[in-house]
């Protein structure tokens, strides 16, 4: 995609750094705030396992097609350039428009609610203060971020590595320390006549938040150095890595835990940690939660604002977001979508949150996956230096019907928020055309 004269950005980022997004953006409130989520929903350890095991599969296919979309167009926005790509300006426009809403605005909310929870739990103040937390948190790593791209990579990639470190602890304490039994043979709860794909889905829905963000690195493509062979090892590596580590913390939990000692427990690792250590590792724990949370925090801001500048930059959003400072950082955007996800937090609570982020993104990346097979379909010769998806029609099209299922599961489960988002998208498909008889033709470039 040409920026037909528009400004470019600067690639300042190294390869670690594009690994480090990935995970630093999907180790946050997820893998601390959804096991006793997913314990309540399952039950079963086998199936519990099977379920992060599925995650992974995901968000590794996910990277292996998005690796090689990115690599085709490697420009700021990620998703959002290959719809406008593939479908033109309108899908583009509403891409952009309920990305920047519901899955910066919602993602950012959602990591940010579950550290107003961690926060009050370990404070010792009551919940309502949770929401002014989360507040809090927002407006200072949107400040981080606004300093500049290397601040805001800078402190990313340390609290990444703190949070790895942080799970390969609680890995080796289950694992030496634990002594619970795990009962793979353990039935499921009783689902009260559900089937057990609902069941399932109910399940994975968590387990996928913990794994979202994995392929935030596109986002920054136009950033990256050598992003046709960096992007695409982030991606993978970041997806396997995550698999591994997020598998071993769950067989390490249920190592000091039973599965049903799980069920409603809003951080698991905080009560395994008081099981082995008494309070100051539950304690510890806590401050280790509310530190991922800021990182995953500070990494999802860091990626996926470039979404809302690339709108703007093309002038399918208001112009004064597509500014950049002469740190490289999107100040204007960054404070638009930092009051959105503060007006969220202050709203609604971490579950709500949820359930609308992942019906809004099955949509939005349902539509983004479908753009490999378009591009596939429409040339007679693959390009050259681009990364070929093995399979990649195929696996393209299973993910297409995994978040088909997902929004179906949702729908089921929380038909109120399905509904409320599905009229927010229909509005904002609607709201194009206003916008293109308002801004055009003066608007574009």
């Amino acid at each position: 995609m040409a920026t037909h004269g528009r400004t470019q950005l600067k690639r300042i980022l190294g390869a670690p750094t594009a690994l480090f997004i990935g995970m630093g953006v999907a180790i946050g409130s997820g893998i601390f705030r959804t096991p006793g989520d997913v314990a309540g929903q399952l039950g079963s350890p086998g199936l519990i396992v099977a379920a992060w095991v599925f995650g992974g599969c995901f968000v590794l296919m996910a990277g292996m097609v998005t690796a090689e979309l990115a690599t085709r167009f490697p420009h700021a926005g990620g998703e959002y350039v290959f719809l406008r790509e593939a479908y033109g300006d309108f899908v583009a426009f509403f891409f952009g428009w309920a990305y920047t809403v519901f899955i910066i605005g919602g993602g950012a909310a959602s990591i940010a609610a579950a550290f107003g929870d961690f926060g009050c739990d370990a404070i010792g103040i009551a919940d309502r203060w949770s929401g002014w937390l989360a507040a809090g948190a927002i407006v200072l790593v949107a400040g981080v971020n606004a300093v500049g791209l290397r601040s805001g990579a800078w402190t990313q990639n340390v609290l990444t590595c703190a949070k790895i470190t942080a799970l390969l602890v609680v890995i080796v304490i289950g694992l030496t320390r634990g002594e619970a039994a795990i009962e793979w043979t353990a039935s499921a709860p009783s689902t009260s006549g559900k089937p057990l794909f609902l069941v399932f889905v109910a399940g994975v829905i968590p387990v996928l938040w913990a794994y979202d963000g994995t392929t935030d690195a596109v986002k920054m493509a136009e950033e990256i150095k050598d992003v046709r062979r960096a992007l695409p090892r982030a991606l993978i590596g970041s997806a396997v890595l995550l698999t591994v580590l997020y598998v071993a913390v769950n067989v390490a939990l249920m190592r000091i835990m039973p599965t049903s000692d799980m069920v409603g427990v809003d951080s698991v690792p905080g009560e395994a940690m008081r099981r082995v250590f008494g309070p100051t590792g539950r304690s510890a724990m806590l401050a280790v939660a509310m530190v991922a949370c800021l990182g995953a925090l500070s990494s999802t801001t860091l990626a996926t604002i470039r979404v809302t500048f690339a709108l703007a930059r093309d002038g399918l959003t208001f112009r004064f977001m597509s500014k950049m400072s002469g740190s490289q950082a999107p100040v204007s955007a960054l404070l638009v979508v930092a009051a959105f996800a503060v007006i969220l937090v202050l709203t609604r609570k971490f579950n709500e949150v949820l359930q609308i982020y992942f019906f809004a993104s099955a949509i939005l990346f349902g539509l983004s996956y479908a753009t490999l097979i378009v591009f596939r379909l429409r040339e007679r010769e693959f390009p050259r230096d681009v990364y070929r998806c093995p399979a990649g029609i195929v696996l393209a099209s299973v993910l297409i019907l995994i978040q088909f299922a997902l929004a179906g599961g949702i729908i089921r489960n929380s038909p109120r928020d399905a509904a409320y988002t599905t009229g927010l998208l229909i509005a904002f498909a609607l709201f194009y055309f206003v916008w293109k008889r308002a801004m055009q033709p003066s608007s574009r470039l």
